[in-house]
């Protein structure tokens, strides 16, 4: 039994293992959860929800925007060992469950990364020979029918009733806090709530089996669905059926983020642009970055002009930003925006413009103007910041990679 299981000494340090391996957990973190998951007291919290003694209090409602949209999407926020106990159980839950997923599945699996699937697409189609279905789920998180859901989790978990009861009780309840108010109103699967990805996967689970079991590859990473077919009317035959499938599920497609790519053009797939002859970064992926660099260094220039900062300071914290956005790993692992991109990048052209980017904001800072500042703060003076240029970066690690061991 899962809740049992929780209770043992060796799972809770294998949670803690992983934990610390993971590359969302700071060690400050694994610290926490071991406080609390190494009592009696967490043994005790386990026992009410087997008892059906369910204590959480309900999450706090969070409205994040999305990218540069001015759309906001829905988060749901647990008390710190609420949320504690949900990823040890969303922990066990993987470890029973995920083999029984299609390889085709990439978000949040054991053994399956997503710069495998990367690897894989390149190889079949390298020259984008194939035409491609690219579709996307709207509002995915947020429209998930709990009804449904019952009807497709309840098989899975028939050997954990305690379990199944506590998950459709916290997707029923239907309470959280806005501003500090309680308030009732549909919450969906909770999104944001740590076992999510798991309901979401048994939610679309007939979705992937279906991709699976009519093309060579294809994919799904959360709502983001990829498939590779090897002519246009078995493309638009599978594209309705797929639709159909989403629809009786009571979902629908993003249309905006739904066709089929004609062999020679290119398309992005989770943060990639897949070009005939190459991989590079996509450009709304570049965007993000730049939005990212340039608001940074916009509130360093602010803090300087109000004597906040010296511009020595502001450009010691601009360049401590950029290095770490881009190689910062963290104290156990945490893997880094390079670490991502550089496995899966077949060509430096957006390294380059990120490059020249990040140089910018660079001179911005050091000295307060945007423009007719290249002689007055020079290359070797950013080279003095501690700037290590991505695509010195990119070529270095590849040697690095090449080298026999």
């Amino acid at each position: 039994m899962i809740f049992e299981d929780m209770k043992s000494p060796a799972q809770k340090e294998a949670f803690l293992e992983k934990r610390r391996d993971a590359i969302t957990s700071s060690s400050a973190e694994v610290e926490a959860m071991a406080v609390y998951i190494l009592t009696e007291r967490f043994d005790e919290d386990v026992q009410r929800l087997i008892e059906g003694d369910y204590y959480f209090d309900p999450p706090k409602l969070i409205l994040l925007r999305k990218g540069q949209s001015t759309r906001k999407r829905k988060v749901y926020s647990f008390s710190a060992e609420n949320k504690i106990l949900l990823q040890y159980l969303t922990f066990m839950l993987m470890e029973r469950y995920d083999s029984l997923f299609p390889p085709s599945l990439y978000s949040f699996r054991k053994n399956n990364p997503v710069g495998k699937l990367f690897r894989i697409i390149h190889s079949y189609d390298t020259h984008r020979k194939k035409y491609i279905i690219k579709t996307d789920i709207k509002s995915f998180g947020e429209s998930i029918d709990p009804a449904i859901l019952d009807t497709k989790l309840k098989p899975w978990l028939a050997d954990e009733p305690e379990v199944y009861s506590f998950i459709m009780w916290l997707i029923t309840r239907n309470l959280y806090y806005r501003n500090g108010k309680l308030e009732e109103g549909f919450t969906s699967v909770l999104p944001g709530n740590p076992i999510v990805a798991f309901l979401q996967n048994i939610f679309l689970l007939e979705v992937d089996r279906f991709m699976a079991e009519n093309v060579r590859i294809c994919s799904r990473y959360t709502d983001d669905i990829c498939m590779i077919c090897d002519d246009k009317a078995s493309a638009e035959r599978l594209m309705e059926q797929l639709r159909k499938i989403i629809e009786e599920l009571g979902l629908r497609m993003n249309e905006e983020k739904t066709g089929i790519v004609l062999p020679g053009e290119g398309y992005d797939l989770l943060g990639l642009k897949f070009n005939p002859d190459s991989i590079d970064i996509a450009e709304n992926t570049f965007l993000k970055v730049s939005n990212r660099m340039k608001h940074r260094a916009d509130s360093l220039c602010r803090r300087v002009k109000k004597g906040k900062l010296t511009r020595e300071d502001g450009l010691r914290l601009m360049a401590g930003y950029i290095r770490f956005y881009y190689y910062g790993r963290g104290e156990d692992g945490w893997i880094s925006w390079a670490d991502r991109f550089f496995q899966c990048i077949t060509t430096v052209d957006s390294l380059k413009k990120l490059d020249h980017l990040s140089q910018e904001c660079l001179r911005y800072v050091a000295t307060g103007r945007r423009t007719n500042v290249k002689y007055r703060f020079r290359y070797q003076d950013i080279r003095d910041t501690g700037y290590v240029p991505l695509v010195r970066a990119y070529y270095s690690r590849n040697e690095e990679q090449d080298q026999p061991s």
